[in-house]
């Protein structure tokens, strides 16, 4: 992957990018395999190069999930956990699929961070902006609607990813978009019927994107 693709890198010089590039390591995952466990201690900042990467909790059973968020090609796990007081990963991440990390060893990028300030910069601006996301998605779970939260959700998805991109499982989905399996499904099932959506299995093309904008209110 050119790291000039991945949002956190985009705007580095390419002596940085290939000082950075020095640095990373690929590691290919199985679909179902862990790439960190919750409190595990923090070695490496992650880059998604392919694949489908879900970061969840577990309830205080150990039984439960609760998918935090999913992360695909060019997106970065793990960026917050490196600053933490105590080190350790907040969240667990394994692989919906068969998926492939670029890792940056933690205190080989600190010393790029403190030896090349635009890196620095960079970083400042990726968490501003990851804080952004965050109080969105706050916004969208409290005001917004399931089908509206799910049109988001694909459309969002379908900007990163392009045509053809694979869904997560009903449960999951329902896990991160803050509703119930059911509620997924049929309005999966009407977005299908109204042509919004087309799913071949578990993968979805959006024949036209601004129809199913519009029915984000």
């Amino acid at each position: 992957m050119d790291l000039k693709q991945v949002p956190l890198f985009r705007d580095l010089a390419l002596e940085d990018l290939r000082a950075l590039e020095q640095e990373t390591r690929a590691r290919r995952l199985k679909r179902g395999e862990v790439l960190f466990l919750e409190g595990e201690p923090v070695q490496s900042l992650f880059v998604v190069e392919k694949g489908l990467i879900k970061v969840y909790k577990l309830d205080p059973e150990g039984r439960k999930q609760v998918v935090l968020h999913l992360e695909g090609p060019g997106r970065v796990l793990a960026e917050v956990a490196l600053f933490l007081d105590r080190p350790t990963y907040p969240a667990s991440a394994e692989a919906l699929e068969e998926s492939q990390v670029l890792a940056i060893p933690k205190e080989r990028f600190f010393q790029l961070v403190e030896a090349r300030p635009p890196l620095a910069r960079a970083l400042i601006r990726y968490l501003a902006r990851r804080q952004g996301q965050l109080l969105h998605l706050l916004d969208r779970l409290v005001f917004h609607e399931v089908r509206e939260r799910l049109c988001e959700y694909l459309l969002e998805r379908f900007h990163q990813e392009g045509q053809g991109f694979p869904l997560p499982t009903n449960p999951e989905l329902a896990a991160l978009l803050g509703t119930i399996p059911e509620a997924i499904s049929r309005n999966l099932g009407q977005l299908y019927r109204q042509g919004l959506i087309r799913l071949k299995g578990r993968t979805v093309e959006i024949p036209d994107p601004q129809a199913l904008a519009g029915q984000i209110h």
